[in-house]
């Protein structure tokens, strides 16, 4: 323990503080993102369509499980993916109707779709309003997937006088129960009927308004057949629609006790707690099993919406789920075959897509907060940290006040690149427009599969990050390890793990060692693959993370990049590092290599440390630790000079006041390149000075302005 606190007061040292305000290199990013994110995580979001029938705001909640008043209405949003019904044996999730694609995060529900157009989730309740008109009640219903809108059908259940005293059995062949409801609405695509739960009769026929765009049912119910008045409890439930279009039809897969609702509403945050809820169904489940859902519900006064009262977006703390609207839509739904988990394509296809976000109990949104991102293993889901490793987000986020993101990826095999890797950036700047962020103080994490996507990333974006953790997940000595120079690396894995090996993770920790860059590996010799993620033992790794801010301003600069990485149909690709921009190689196929030095803003000299250790018992067992950090020592003075070594570089600019070059300064540039290039310099004041260079070595003598 001395010598790690020790290492992470050398580390702290090295130029990694973020910039001051005015300074350049200072972030401009007061969204809460660097300023070298692709262009993925710069556009807007889309807007999703309003349905034409909706006569309120749109201000449904970006939190799963919650609900707000705003304006006359009443909006609710449910989570995303979580229409898996009853569970059909008790304490066995993911029986007898497991889906392939989620065999590593099961649901607590066993119900299935048939084949055809339900997609796979077509009774998927995404979002859910009530609105009070002068003259009428409005129901809506948002659905996440609506490719045939005979699919779905949905149950309001009433307690209009919010009695608890009585059970009730839900009309329609819903199945279910819940206490004192009174009045229920039926809503399908060929109309909605209102009911006398009591005695079953049709108290009207109304029509529904089905907008496919918006994915949504609406109804609008006139007072002179429902008056709201008072207090009522409102609830919700879905399935799928039978023939007619009046009443559930089986759920594929329910046992024969079981109801015919896939999904209920009004279930909040605190009744699907994150332990083992991949898909935040347990409640759901447990509740469907025993066919009363009086748990799940929503009170509703008219007054509240008669007045017009806005309540605040629910901000819950620790783990929870938020949607974004994303820029792709592969198809709606979601895929079921084994190939989701082989071919690494989009399983989860809609528009819609979840992440997890943990939020510290004391975060304050006065206080740019560090962000963390942990990155799902393979076969798992962005609940996976949520579900599995509640001691790591005590230590990552809880204890560090970071707030932490999990993202989908689409998928539980995209290995972070395109869709995947979209979805990273998406997510990212969603959070950042959630959360207030601190730019400089961004860690990337994952297992497994997650591990090689925090490398994958902190090699191709280098000054993005503070740190990369990589738990069993190393991709080996490859040549982009030459560009985490200023990105701290942990290694961690079992000399036992059947999944990746561990020469891999020897290889990596040399690669770096022999570049003299800062890491720290922990060989463990007892773990495995699986049982080290489950043991959840990764508190070495969180003190890693610390309060590490990256580095802005180095002086010396390494990156290489290969072109074949670069997705520009998804937006991310190669963008700059540091005080590099606008790259780009000059022929595809070999890598672009670039080794820049700035000595008018040196680096300090270094001396490695290495070090070498075993932590016992260790965290989950014993490990042998081997470690490289820098001892810092004197600055050499500055010199208005800069140096390149270029290969394969077609274009590059340099951002002048980053690398030190003030304004009214002569300064040189020495290139040393093998072949034509342009290069760019952009001056402190906004100018841009363009040299075309040929192959050989040049001495540049330039003015800035």
């Amino acid at each position: 323990m001395a010598m790690l606190t020790a290492c992470a007061l050398v580390v702290g040292l090295l130029g990694a503080a973020p910039a001051q305000a005015g300074q350049p290199g200072a972030s401009r990013a007061s969204s809460g993102m660097p300023d070298d994110v692709p262009a993925a995580a710069l556009r807007p979001a889309p807007t999703l369509p309003v349905p034409a029938a909706w006569p309120g705001p749109e201000r449904f909640p970006r939190t799963a499980g919650t609900g707000r008043l705003a304006g006359g209405g009443y909006y609710w949003t449910d989570w995303i993916y979580d229409d898996h019904g009853a569970r059909g044996l008790p304490g066995v999730p993911g029986a007898p109707g497991a889906d392939p694609a989620e065999q590593g995060v099961p649901s607590f529900g066993d119900y299935s779709y048939p084949p055809g157009p339900a997609d796979n989730n077509g009774a998927d309740i995404f979002r859910a309003g009530i609105f009070l008109e002068p003259a009428a009640t409005v129901w809506r219903v948002d659905w996440n997937t609506l490719a045939d809108p005979s699919v779905p059908i949905a149950e309001w259940a009433f307690a209009t006088g919010g009695s608890t005293s009585t059970g009730s059995l839900w009309p329609a062949g819903a199945g279910v129960r819940s206490p004192g409801i009174d009045r229920a609405m039926v809503v399908s695509s060929r109309g909605a009927s209102l009911l006398d739960v009591r005695s079953g009769a049709v108290l009207a026929r109304l029509p529904v308004d089905v907008d496919l765009g918006a994915r949504s049912f609406v109804v609008r119910v006139p007072r002179r057949v429902l008056a709201p008045s008072g207090s009522w409890i409102v609830r919700l439930a879905s399935g799928l629609a039978n023939a007619s279009g009046d009443g559930f039809a089986p759920a594929r897969g329910a046992l024969p006790t079981e109801p015919a609702v896939y999904n209920v509403a009004f279930r909040g945050v605190a009744q699907e707690p994150p332990g083992d809820n991949f898909w935040n169904d347990d409640g759901q489940a447990a509740a469907l099993a025993g066919g009363d859902v009086s748990a799940f519900s929503a009170t509703i006064r008219w007054a509240d919406l008669a007045a017009r009262h806005t309540t605040p977006e629910p901000a819950p703390t620790g783990w929870s789920d938020r949607w974004y609207v994303s820029s792709i839509e592969p198809g709606q739904g979601e895929r079921t075959d084994v190939g989701g988990i082989a071919d690494g394509k989009p399983v989860y296809l809609g528009r819609i897509q979840p992440y997890a976000v943990y939020v510290p109990s004391r975060y304050d949104p006065a206080r740019p907060a560090p962000l963390t991102f942990l990155l799902h293993s393979l076969t798992q889901n962005h609940n996976q940290y949520a579900a599995t490793t509640p001691k790591l987000s005590q230590e990552a986020c809880e204890a560090r006040q970071s707030i932490c993101v999990g993202t989908l990826g689409r998928g539980p095999a995209g290995g972070f690149v395109n869709e995947a890797q979209l979805d990273f950036w998406e997510v990212w700047r969603e959070a950042a427009s959630a959360y207030r962020l601190d730019p400089d103080r961004t860690v990337v994490a994952g297992y497994s599969m997650g591990g090689f996507g925090a490398g994958l990333l902190a090699e191709g974006h280098p000054d993005l990050f503070a740190r990369a953790i990589l738990l069993a997940g190393a991709a080996g000595n490859t040549p982009s390890l030459d560009n985490v120079r200023w990105v701290p690396v942990y290694l961690a894995g079992g000399a036992a793990d059947e999944l990746v090996p561990v020469t891999d993770e020897i290889a990596e920790a040399q690669g770096l060692d022999r570049r003299g860059f800062r890491y720290r590996y922990l060989l463990y010799p007892a773990e495995d693959h699986v049982a080290f993620e489950l043991q959840d033992g990764f508190s070495d790794a969180a003190r890693f993370m610390g309060s590490a801010a990256r580095a802005t301003r180095p002086g010396h600069v390494t990156f290489r990049w290969n072109d074949s990485g670069n997705s520009p149909a998804f937006g991310y690709g190669t963008t700059g590092a540091y005080w590099l921009r606008d790259l780009q190689a000059r022929s595809a196929g070999p890598d672009a290599l670039i080794d820049a030095t700035s000595a008018a803003d040196p680096d300090p000299s270094v001396t490695d440390v290495r070090t070498h250790d075993v932590l016992v018992p260790g965290d989950p067992s014993p490990a042998i630790v081997t470690q490289l950090d820098w001892r810092l020592g004197p600055h050499p003075p500055p010199e208005p000079a800069i140096a390149l070594n270029l290969g394969n570089v077609g274009a590059l600019s340099i951002r002048l006041a980053d690398a030190g070059i003030g304004p009214r300064t002569t300064y040189t540039v020495d290139v040393t390149t093998d072949g034509a290039t342009t290069l760019t310099l952009l001056g402190p004041d906004g100018s841009a000075t363009q040299v075309q260079l040929g192959a050989g070595r040049q001495h540049l003598i330039e003015s800035s302005h």
